[in-house]
């Protein structure tokens, strides 16, 4: 049978805790002990203009719903969608000049319609080197360092960033006959690092976040990354 209240109140009744007490105890026990089908409502009462599907960009590995955006990607593994730095791109090696580089293939674009904070993760797994050669102006460091960058290189936040150290020692001992390295890439020149960037934005914008690199090395390999962003909209 349908719910009907034990207490009703006309104005000018005075409340009291107990009549009211009981109003609630009843519907407890209507909830819990049967709902009457003629008080359900047979039409839908949510409907696509309370709840949003998000929309989803294959290409990207981005979804766009009502709250903000999701998505990440990786490199598969070591064989997979290998990426690069170089000196030659970035590092003072030839012509004194320093520069922050994206790093192909990890970066993000979204369309925020509004106010959010976002939030960008990463990681690299890096070979960095052999790089034993004679160096152009500038330096004679050998490191190359990764990190977030929002827009473009240009506002790349390299106190958000990890860096990683040339290994060459071994690959030449004085002679013909190279024996490879003589510290293992895990301890030196072998780069598994990752960090995390929060940001905000007013919005709506055209939104890019990405990883940058700068590289004081000739050959950097990349083996393996990740990235991830997720944007809540405040």
């Amino acid at each position: 049978m349908a719910y009907t209240k034990p207490n009703t109140f006309a104005d000018g009744t005075a409340l009291t805790a107990a009549d009211v007490q009981g109003n609630t105890d009843a519907l407890r026990v209507y909830l819990h002990e049967g709902v009457s089908g003629a008080d359900l409502l047979a039409g839908q009462f949510v409907d696509r203009r309370h709840v949003q599907q998000p929309g989803f960009n294959s290409i990207t590995g981005v979804q766009h719903g009502v709250s903000g955006h999701q998505g990440g990607q990786w490199s598969g593994g070591s064989t997979v969608r290998v990426t690069f730095s170089t000196s030659a791109l970035t590092g003072r090696r030839y012509t004194g000049a320093q520069r922050w580089e994206q790093v192909p293939g990890t970066a993000f674009q979204v369309d925020i319609r509004g106010a959010a904070t976002v939030l960008f993760h990463w990681f690299v797994e890096v070979e960095a080197g052999p790089d034993d050669g004679s160096r152009g102006p500038g330096t004679d460091e050998r490191y190359v360092w990764f990190a977030p960058y929002i827009g473009n290189t240009g506002f790349t936040r390299a106190n958000s960033g990890q860096e990683v150290v040339n290994n060459y020692n071994g690959w030449e001992n004085g002679t013909t006959n190279a024996y490879g390295a003589d510290q293992p890439y895990t301890y030196l020149g072998y780069g598994a690092h990752n960090g995390v960037y929060l940001d905000t934005t007013t919005g709506p914008a055209r939104y890019t976040v990405g990883l940058g690199t700068l590289s004081y090395i000739e050959r950097v390999s990349v083996l393996n990354w990740g990235v991830a962003i997720e944007t809540t909209y405040d």
